[in-house]
């Protein structure tokens, strides 16, 4: 079991956390004036706020992210990049940070399998086993198989996935239900 905080309460931090709870996982949420004391407990912390408000929401949160695996979730779609790692990163050097459920709507990390297909969650983060250990299996309890694209370096690469989906899924009508599966022989 992992204590898990999972910052925001929308529909991407209250999908992941049920998931997480319904694992068995111990699962704490916090908001933008409780995120400090939710983080500070947690072995694992995941954002899943707007990406916009994450400036704001790290220089009161930052200190209590030193040591603990910290999962970016959130997505600026006005800023470039969309992703927040890079500034968790230098807010808390010792963080080991993930970028993962970015890429997909909420609705698959509700029901992550179609037609029968499991689908994929295509993820990128710290170089360390534990850590990355940890990830793939929080990845494994919401229903998706996790793929490991590389480290940090790799942000751009799952962030391509995050443009890729919406552009088949609402630009180009598919709908939101809509995943990733990487097949090989």
């Amino acid at each position: 079991m992992t204590t898990i905080a999972v910052i925001g309460r929308g529909n991407v931090g209250g999908t992941l956390g049920r998931a997480w709870s319904a694992a068995g996982h111990d699962v704490r949420f916090g908001g933008r004036d409780d995120a400090s004391a939710a983080a500070g407990e947690a072995e694992v912390v995941v954002f899943a706020v707007p990406g916009s408000a994450m400036e704001a929401l790290l220089a009161s949160v930052g200190p209590a992210l030193g040591g603990k695996v910290v999962i970016d979730a959130t997505n600026d779609m006005q800023g470039s990049p969309p992703s927040s790692v890079h500034r968790i990163a230098a807010i808390a050097p010792d963080a080991r940070v993930f970028r993962a459920f970015n890429s997909v709507g909420w609705e698959n990390m509700a029901d992550p399998v179609f037609g029968g297909v499991q689908a994929d969650l295509l993820y990128c983060g710290a170089d360390n086993a534990t850590a990355t250990d940890t990830v793939e299996q929080l990845v494994a309890d919401v229903g998706f198989r996790p793929v490991r694209v590389g480290g940090l370096d790799e942000v751009a690469t799952v962030d391509g996935l995050l443009q890729l989906w919406f552009a088949l899924a609402v630009r180009g009508g598919r709908g939101r239900r809509l995943a990733f599966k990487i097949l090989t022989d």
